[in-house]
């Protein structure tokens, strides 16, 4: 005997099979489906019928994995542009309050507090843009939601340590302005690592993608 959620069921089997993992692209596909189904039965057609009729019509699986990679492949792009500029902005953000102000925050400074400095600052520099290069170190993780999730992980103890830093740290610490200033400058540089292992994550299962492809 036919039975509609079973078969709902092995359709929505055979999209996770082919690729479509998205839960919002599979329970809106799902949707359709069954809307379809129930118009034609209230057209007068069986249920296996109607759900023969609206499968064809809402595509095979092949059809839609062709569909949902063309998709994406037009979305991964404009994405990743995106994302580079963010970088780039960040990092005139980061370097033009110091461009604008030199050479007076370093004239301050004994010779090695600015050597410290400028490598604090050249360190977080290029790690802003550490994921073009370090994402053949880094794992593959093709599911775009376990990926978001393993990048807020790593978030979180950069947070936790600017608030020990600026509350915790800063204020128990008795250094000169220019102490103060080359101290600053590292502890922000976990920020910047931060902004490279999720490019670089990204660009790891984007490059492994387009590999497959």
């Amino acid at each position: 005997m036919f039975n509609l959620n079973e078969k709902i069921a092995d359709w929505r089997r055979e999209m996770l099979a082919t690729g479509i993992k998205t839960p919002a692209l599979l329970d809106e596909l799902e949707s359709h489906l069954r809307e379809d189904v129930q118009q034609q039965i209230r057209s007068g057609s069986s249920e296996e019928q109607a759900f023969e009729a609206a499968v064809r019509r809402i595509g095979q699986a092949k059809a839609l994995e062709a569909e949902f990679a063309k998709v994406t492949a037009l979305k991964e792009p404009r994405e990743r542009k995106l994302k580079l500029l963010c970088i780039m902005l960040s990092g005139l953000a980061y370097i033009t309050p110091l461009a604008l102000s030199a050479p007076k925050p370093w004239s301050r400074m004994n010779p090695t507090e600015q050597w410290i400095g400028l490598a604090a600052v050249a360190l977080t520099v290029l790690s802003m843009f550490s994921g073009l290069f370090l994402h053949r170190f880094l794992p593959i993780i093709r599911d775009r939601r376990a990926r978001t999730r393993v990048q807020f992980a790593t978030f979180l103890p950069v947070m936790v340590w600017i608030c020990v830093f600026a509350f915790a740290l800063l204020p128990r610490v008795d250094l000169t302005v220019s102490q103060m200033t080359v101290l600053t400058l590292w502890a922000i540089a976990p920020l910047a690592v931060f902004g490279g292992l999720i490019f670089g994550l990204d660009e790891a299962a984007r490059r492994n993608t387009s590999a497959i492809n």
